[in-house]
């Protein structure tokens, strides 16, 4: 059963504003543009999380914010869009951050459909091609829809099933423009 105190109901509103977001993201070709989207966007997400008691969702929310808004610093300073051993070091780097504020956060084996999602996030998001964070957001999505599942938030859950269409749209875009 649902408990509609004042902040589920803040962390349902909230949801609306970070769907809204994320589902533009899907639909750019520029990273940069990508990235900023979606700094915004987890930040909201980490507070809605927090509203629903989700801690690990809220922590891999601020793993995105804080990766997202790395990355869109540190491809503006960036010559090359070739990956370097720099790279492979920064996506370690981001990898053990989710596996740390997962122990801390951990609760309960839903939650780690939220590490899932993140992981494979922090991969596509790394990769400088933007089609791999096209492609890549089902099984994301997949996975944040179990997690908004777990926690029972009603409007991420009709949301997510429709950001999986906007995610699917996006890719068949992709695809027609090769």
């Amino acid at each position: 059963m649902i408990d509609w105190t004042l902040e589920y109901i803040i962390s349902q509103v909230l949801v609306v504003i970070v769907y809204a977001l994320i589902s533009m993201s899907y639909h750019y070709n520029d990273r940069k543009k990508i990235l900023k989207i979606n700094v915004i966007a987890h930040a909201i997400h980490s507070i809605s999380f927090l509203l629903l008691n989700g801690l690990t969702g809220f922590a891999m929310c601020l793993v995105y914010a804080v990766r997202d808004l790395f990355f869109a610093i540190d491809e503006k300073n960036r010559k090359s869009k070739k990956l370097t051993t720099r790279d492979y070091i920064i996506l370690l780097v981001f990898v053990m951050i989710i596996i740390i504020s997962t122990i801390f956060t951990y609760n309960g084996l839903g939650s780690l459909l939220s590490v899932a999602a993140t992981l494979i996030s922090t991969v596509a998001i790394w990769q400088k091609d933007p089609k791999y964070y096209k492609f890549l957001g089902v099984p994301i999505s997949l996975c944040w829809l179990g997690y908004d599942i777990y926690l029972k938030s009603i409007f991420a859950i009709v949301l997510e099933i429709i950001l999986l269409v906007s995610v699917a749209i996006g890719c068949i875009k992709e695809l027609k423009n090769k």
